[in-house]
């Protein structure tokens, strides 16, 4: 009778244990969502024609078509910026806006 008093202590225990560290990892994973930059595209329609919108030592970056008066980045205070303007005040590195699902191309000098 002992042993399964100490078995389902056990369980709760642990039962207990992973919903504390789901909880943890939740507030973790939304803290981490608040301090990242997000990419709003309102484009509403997308033409073929590529859209130079950025260079660096080494790339030219293009938009897929022509959005650059369309497309901001969002910053975690809720400030927006057009990438384009984000990139000049040197807001951001093109390196983060690509992380935060930026759609480029991409062509080496």
């Amino acid at each position: 009778m002992k042993k399964k008093n100490y078995t389902i202590v056990g369980l709760l225990v642990i039962t207990v244990i992973a919903v504390i560290v789901g909880i943890l990892l939740a507030i973790k994973n939304n803290n981490l969502a608040k301090n990242q930059i997000q990419i709003i595209d309102a484009t509403y329609s997308c033409n073929n024609s590529r859209e130079k919108f950025y260079e660096d030592d080494n790339y030219v970056y293009y938009f897929p078509c022509v959005k650059s008066t369309s497309v901001f980045v969002k910053f975690p205070n809720g400030n927006k910026l057009l990438v384009t303007k984000a990139l000049d005040d040197e807001k951001v590195t093109i390196d983060e806006l690509i992380k935060a699902g930026l759609e480029v191309y991409k062509e080496e000098k």
